[in-house]
Protein backbone atom coordinates (compact mmCIF):
# COMPACT_ATOMS: atom_id res chain seq x y z
CA UNK A 1 0.00 0.00 0.00
CA UNK A 2 1.84 2.66 -1.30
CA UNK A 3 1.70 6.78 -1.79
CA UNK A 4 3.12 9.63 -3.37
CA UNK A 5 3.95 12.47 -0.33
CA UNK A 6 3.51 15.85 -0.60
CA UNK A 7 7.07 16.20 -2.30
CA UNK A 8 5.98 13.50 -5.01
CA UNK A 9 7.96 10.64 -3.60
CA UNK A 10 7.04 7.01 -2.82
CA UNK A 11 6.24 5.87 0.40
CA UNK A 12 5.04 2.90 1.99
CA UNK A 13 1.76 2.98 4.34
CA UNK A 14 1.21 0.47 7.68
CA UNK A 15 -0.58 -2.48 6.76
CA UNK A 16 -3.10 -2.92 9.47
CA UNK A 17 -5.68 -5.43 8.64
CA UNK A 18 -5.73 -9.14 7.28
CA UNK A 19 -5.88 -9.37 3.62
CA UNK A 20 -8.92 -11.89 3.57
CA UNK A 21 -12.37 -10.09 2.68
CA UNK A 22 -13.88 -12.10 5.13
CA UNK A 23 -11.60 -11.61 8.04
CA UNK A 24 -10.09 -8.52 8.35
CA UNK A 25 -8.74 -8.93 11.72
CA UNK A 26 -6.55 -6.57 13.15
CA UNK A 27 -2.76 -6.92 13.15
CA UNK A 28 -1.41 -6.57 16.16
CA UNK A 29 1.84 -9.03 15.99
CA UNK A 30 3.61 -11.00 13.46
CA UNK A 31 4.25 -13.86 14.97
CA UNK A 32 2.53 -16.95 13.07
CA UNK A 33 1.35 -14.93 10.27
CA UNK A 34 2.56 -14.14 7.13
CA UNK A 35 3.99 -10.66 5.32
CA UNK A 36 3.32 -10.73 1.00
CA UNK A 37 5.08 -8.20 -1.10
CA UNK A 38 3.78 -7.47 -4.46
CA UNK A 39 4.59 -4.90 -7.22
CA UNK A 40 1.51 -3.73 -8.36
CA UNK A 41 1.40 -0.98 -11.16
CA UNK A 42 -1.90 1.16 -11.46
CA UNK A 43 -3.84 2.70 -14.43
CA UNK A 44 -1.18 5.65 -15.12
CA UNK A 45 2.06 3.18 -15.74
CA UNK A 46 3.26 3.77 -12.12
CA UNK A 47 4.81 1.09 -10.15
CA UNK A 48 4.40 0.29 -6.20
CA UNK A 49 5.46 -2.32 -4.13
CA UNK A 50 2.65 -3.28 -1.89
CA UNK A 51 2.29 -5.10 1.55
CA UNK A 52 -0.40 -7.19 2.52
CA UNK A 53 -0.89 -9.89 5.21
CA UNK A 54 -2.45 -12.92 6.56
CA UNK A 55 -3.16 -13.74 9.97
CA UNK A 56 -2.43 -16.74 11.78
CA UNK A 57 -5.67 -18.55 10.95
CA UNK A 58 -6.23 -17.57 7.15
CA UNK A 59 -2.39 -18.60 6.45
CA UNK A 60 -3.24 -21.87 7.31
CA UNK A 61 -5.25 -22.67 5.03
CA UNK A 62 -5.09 -19.29 2.39
CA UNK A 63 -2.11 -17.72 0.62
CA UNK A 64 -2.17 -14.62 -1.85
CA UNK A 65 -1.21 -13.98 -5.43
CA UNK A 66 -0.79 -10.86 -7.25
CA UNK A 67 -3.05 -11.28 -10.69
CA UNK A 68 -2.02 -9.03 -13.46
CA UNK A 69 0.42 -6.67 -11.30
CA UNK A 70 -2.98 -4.89 -10.46
CA UNK A 71 -5.27 -7.30 -8.25
CA UNK A 72 -4.39 -9.14 -5.09
CA UNK A 73 -6.46 -12.17 -4.50
CA UNK A 74 -6.65 -14.44 -1.57
CA UNK A 75 -6.88 -18.26 -2.82
CA UNK A 76 -7.13 -21.90 -1.23
CA UNK A 77 -3.41 -23.61 -0.22
CA UNK A 78 -3.47 -27.10 -2.00
CA UNK A 79 -3.34 -29.75 0.69
CA UNK A 80 0.16 -31.47 1.49
CA UNK A 81 0.02 -34.95 2.17
CA UNK A 82 2.66 -36.87 3.78
CA UNK A 83 3.57 -40.63 1.34
CA UNK A 84 6.17 -41.25 3.86
CA UNK A 85 6.56 -45.27 4.87
CA UNK A 86 6.68 -46.75 8.03
CA UNK A 87 10.15 -48.28 8.72
CA UNK A 88 9.54 -51.88 10.80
Amino acid sequence: MAGRNRFGTLESLMVSQCANPDCRRELCYLRDRKIYAFATSAGNGSKSLEHFWLCGECSKSMTLTCLKQSEVKTVRRRQVTSHRGSAA
